[in-house]
């Protein structure tokens, strides 16, 4: 098939997902009426992306400024470097001392991911692969991205963003502290659950006490991003972590009532110390007692004079293990995805994504220690779960695309799957 036609015929994942499993080499160019982006692949990875109304050059040395990585006057001077010497502007601005090479690193692929991700977003446009025996991108300083990593993250921005934009409508939103925001000061260790089955084990595995408030760092870093001036846009651009990772967290941000929305036209000051001590005094009290009640609720499982401790074996105990179940499914579902994304084929049993590094052999039992279920058919698979608060929740099913079923025909007489390891 011609790479060639638009994304409403063919999508842009099935698209990556061929130029991936096809191991090309060449330029996918994808335009509509507004931009045109190119992006740059080496044996069907992503090496480089470009957009018509800015290149790649620009953005990154406008970014490492706003993200205070370099001064103006140093970025002018590698400038006028490049301009007589033809060198590439990262080359020089590592070789000035003016940022370093691992900083250098994280920028471009920030960079080179923010274009691409973006072509996910459109609902329309044309797009043209050209391929080459030779390209050129920046080897020192970027490391090319597999396919499967694009469409991974590609997939999840898509499903999250109009989650996001119910709270975060447009970049030109001006968020504030509120007042618990604005109280968040000291650093917290962030916790981080494996699985949800963590919330199962006996109270003497786990903590004895839990911080008021637990924020990640990267949260807490757009956090202080947020002070009453600059709008949504602003914050992102100046945000090292990138547009969408932006976006998301001032979306939680907002939901925990962290931060709120200016709906007020004038410029707020920022919340001053007295300001925050009357507040405090005025709602601080309530707000309080909240807290109280919900740390209460939360290690109340872990008080042994709690009535219904003992009956934690029943219904409830059965509602989260279920919950525990559909979660673990989703995982193996995933790994399943990233399996056929490598070897552009599924893996002939659940065990294969174990011998391939994919999961671990408990990642493939439920909660009650029972196996999962995988059914493969020409036309899907299914990953089944037992028993449970409701079974019918415990299925995971996919249906192959045409492009799918194109590649899984192509490899059809290749080396036994579960005999290769993962690339």
């Amino acid at each position: 098939m011609a790479l060639e036609g638009t994304l409403k015929d063919f999508g842009l994942a099935d698209i990556l997902q061929l130029i991936g499993i096809q191991r090309k080499t060449g330029t996918l160019t994808v335009e509509n009426d507004e931009d045109a982006v190119t992006v740059t692949f080496l044996e069907g990875q992503v090496v480089g992306a470009d957009t018509r109304r800015r290149n790649l050059e620009d953005l990154l040395g406008s970014v490492l400024v706003r993200t205070g990585r370099i001064t103006a006057a140093q970025l002018q001077e590698s400038l006028k470097i490049q301009k007589s010497t033809l060198q590439r502007l990262g080359y020089i601005l590592v070789k000035a001392g003016f940022v370093s090479e691992q900083d250098l690193q994280d920028a471009l692929r920030i960079q080179v991911t923010q274009i691409v991700y973006r072509l996910f977003r459109w609902r329309a446009g044309r797009y043209h692969f050209a391929p080459a025996e030779h390209v050129e991108y920046d080897r020192e300083h970027f490391a090319p991205i597999g396919a499967e990593t694009i469409l991974m993250e590609g997939a999840r921005m898509v499903d999250e963003w109009p989650i996001i934009e119910k709270r975060i409508r447009s970049g030109q939103m001006v968020l504030r502290k509120t007042v618990t925001g604005a109280a968040v000061e000291a650093p917290v260790q962030s916790l981080v659950d494996a699985d949800i089955d963590l919330g199962l084990q006996g109270a003497g595995e786990a903590g004895t006490a839990a911080p008021e408030i637990q924020i990640t760092p990267e949260a807490r870093e757009v956090l202080r991003m947020v002070d009453g001036r600059a709008n949504v846009q602003e914050i992102s651009e100046r945000c090292p972590l990138g547009e969408f990772d932006t976006y998301r967290l001032l979306y939680e941000l907002v939901n925990r009532s962290l931060i709120e929305e200016i709906r007020a036209a004038s410029v707020i000051e920022p919340l001053r110390p007295a300001d925050l001590r009357e507040r405090l005094t005025t709602q601080g009290v309530p707000l309080l007692l909240a807290t109280l009640a919900v740390v209460s609720l939360l290690t109340l499982r872990f008080n042994p004079a709690a009535p219904w401790r003992m009956e934690l074996s029943g219904d409830a105990t059965e509602r989260l293990r279920t919950f525990a179940s559909r979660a673990r499914l989703e995982r193996v579902e995933q790994a399943v995805r990233a399996f056929y994304l490598d070897f552009g084929a599924v893996p002939p049993r659940l065990d294969a994504l174990v011998h391939s590094g994919y999961l671990k052999p408990r990642d493939l039992l439920d909660p009650w220690s029972r196996p999962y279920v995988y059914r493969l058919a020409p036309e899907g698979y299914r990953i089944e779960g037992h028993g449970g608060a409701d079974s019918d929740e415990l299925t995971v099913q996919h249906r192959f695309t045409a492009a799918e079923r194109m590649v899984l025909e192509g490899a059809a007489g290749a080396t036994p799957i579960g005999s290769r390891g993962r690339p």
